[in-house]
């Protein structure tokens, strides 16, 4: 395979050595050796020391979304008296287990924490709460779609981030799938008016719990990154174009999750439709939805599948898409960071027994479906030109990575520079990753353990060694410092310019990091022409993502 990842060692130590010094707060302030106490809107919270800074777990920035708060816009959580200790995570929000196949179940990991209704919670990790500093702050929206996931995935520990690049990190949860994406309709009375919208208001509220408590934290409440992968980049996307969220956060990276434009209300009311319609509901009996047991309505809603859920415009809560036909002027001057991995659909379809045993034939009529047939032989004719000894199975896959992530991620860079208000900040991911022999490349997610400096718990997603402990250097700090300047340029790199459509310049992470103009400017006009045509094919993410095996519980009385 010709893009193995190799002869790293004395390149990235020196890597290492050289970024060593780019570091911003290298050294922050030691944790005091007396248990932490911080003053909240809500009451007092007790943190505890973790690897050098301090983090408070759990926290409480809505009230329980079961019961009668089910698909209503998250409320103010209880206050408490006395001192609550925040030592551990909160309950994810509830969402199937997925079952993976052993190669995927080995690179990527998702937490094993109780799920709940009562979980919009979010964590912090800070150097310091004493000391009156204005840390930025770099608020995490966790990816998985708008279907599954949490804040507490190993790959997020907001350590080491926190004492690296001396700001403070907050992870959360939010309502995920049926639980905070379900368009009940005007059926349901006007108090569900925002139902299909109840996950992105859970983000808000969280948001706003950040601006009136942050400081408290040793975190500068007026200098707010907001940043996600995957799903979360859509997140991040779809907050640049609500209301609600504006003046919430000041700047905004979006990582292989540009969302352009998001749902439908007549898409999200036919998921609607086909949901009741299993449960034998009538639209607007939110009486008898609001009533099934959790486990019930969590099943019945995976069956629709990951991508049956998402924000629709519904013209007042968020009245546009966030980049389509034009960028959000709600955001015009917020910077952003957005980008994407050479190999991000690897591990979309690690989980198909087929990929890897893919023929000619084969890669026909998948890319078939992307282009369309007529389209098709054109195609992999392109890409087999810039990679002559690919075989078909990474020749889909980088077809796929463009048509699904890369395109979008221009596209939004584009329409975000055309605002002439606020700099993008283009990035590409080429450092690939040596797990499972190689066959991964620079794959969805393989960012995530080196922007958190998590290299130590993702071995089975990067690796190890020094190659990945100059990665961690590199993205960490120039993610830290765009966060705390809005520029991510550091010493010991190369000048990152901002995104401009005469130059394209693209900041390369790689071993050896680069700037480089338009790469790849042949697919990326071949793409651009496409767009700009009546299309005759699909995503081939909604194949892959409905053929996803959920674990989904059985019904009380009976086993597996």
């Amino acid at each position: 395979m010709s893009h193995l990842f190799a002869s790293t060692g004395a390149v990235s130590a020196a890597s290492a050595a050289l970024l060593a010094a780019a570091l911003v707060g290298a050294s922050p302030p030691a944790a005091n050796a007396a248990p932490p106490i911080v003053a909240t809107t809500g009451g007092k919270l007790q943190g505890v020391p973790s690897k050098g800074v301090l983090s408070f777990l759990g926290i409480h920035y809505g009230a329980d979304t079961g019961g009668m708060n089910r698909f209503l816009p998250p409320a103010p959580p209880p206050s408490w008296d006395g001192v609550k200790v925040a030592d551990r995570m909160g309950d994810r929000c509830p969402q199937p287990p997925v079952n993976m196949p052993p190669e995927m179940a080995s690179v990527l990991s998702f937490s094993d924490l109780p799920t709940s209704e009562n979980c919009l919670v979010l964590n912090v990790w800070t150097p310091a709460v004493a000391d009156k500093a204005k840390r930025p702050v770099m608020v995490w929206l966790h990816g998985g779609g708008f279907f599954l996931g949490s804040g507490g995935d190993k790959y997020y520990e907001g350590s080491n981030l926190s004492r690296g690049q001396n700001v403070v990190v907050v992870t959360l949860n939010h309502r995920l799938n049926a639980f905070g994406y379900l368009q009940l309709g005007p059926e349901a009375g006007p108090e569900y008016a925002d139902s299909n919208l109840a996950g992105m208001l859970d983000i808000v509220a969280a948001l706003k719990w950040v601006k009136a408590n942050i400081a408290q934290f040793g975190g500068d409440p007026d200098n707010v990154t907001i940043f996600g992968q995957s799903g979360g980049g859509s997140k991040v996307s779809t907050l640049l174009a609500m209301p609600a969220a504006q003046g919430l956060f000041h700047k905004a990276i979006i990582e292989s999750g540009a969302a352009v434009r998001v749902g439908t209300v007549a898409a999200a009311t036919a998921t609607r439709d086909k949901l009741f319609a299993e449960l034998g509901l009538r639209p607007g009996d939110v009486a008898s939805l609001r009533a099934l047991p959790t486990d019930t309505l969590m099943r019945a809603g995976a069956r629709a599948g990951l991508l049956a859920y998402m924000p629709a415009v519904d013209g007042e809560t968020l009245p546009t898409n966030p980049f389509d036909p034009v960028g959000s002027p709600l955001s015009a001057q917020v910077p952003i960071m957005v980008g994407s991995t050479k190999d991000e659909a690897t591990n979309v379809v690690l989980s198909d027994p087929t990929w890897q045993t893919m023929t000619e034939a084969d890669l026909l009529k998948r890319v078939g479906g992307m282009v369309g047939p007529q389209e098709a032989a054109n195609t992999i004719a392109l890409y087999r030109a810039q990679a002559p000894n690919d075989r078909p199975m990474h020749l889909y896959t980088s077809i796929m990575t463009d048509f699904m992530f890369t395109s979008s991620s221009i596209t939004l860079a584009e329409r975000k520079y055309a605002q002439q208000a606020a700099p993008v900040y283009m990035y590409k991911i080429n450092w690939n990753s040596p797990v499972l022999g190689g066959k991964l490349r620079s794959p969805h997610a393989v960012e995530l353990p080196f922007i958190f400096d998590n290299v130590d718990v993702s071995a089975g997603l990067v690796g190890a060694g020094p190659g990945q402990d100059a990665m961690a250097h590199l993205m960490s700090a120039t993610f830290a410092a765009f966060a705390r300047t809005g520029n991510p340029s550091i010493p010991g790199a190369p000048a990152w310019p901002a995104y401009t459509p005469r130059k394209r310049e693209t900041f390369i992470y790689d071993v050896h990091p680069s700037v480089v103009t338009d790469p790849s400017s042949q697919l990326r006009t071949y793409w651009a022409a496409r767009a700009a045509q009546p299309q005759d094919g699909e995503s081939p993410i909604k194949g892959v993502m409905d053929g996803k095996k959920f674990d989904t519980p059985p019904a009380p009385g009976h086993s597996r």
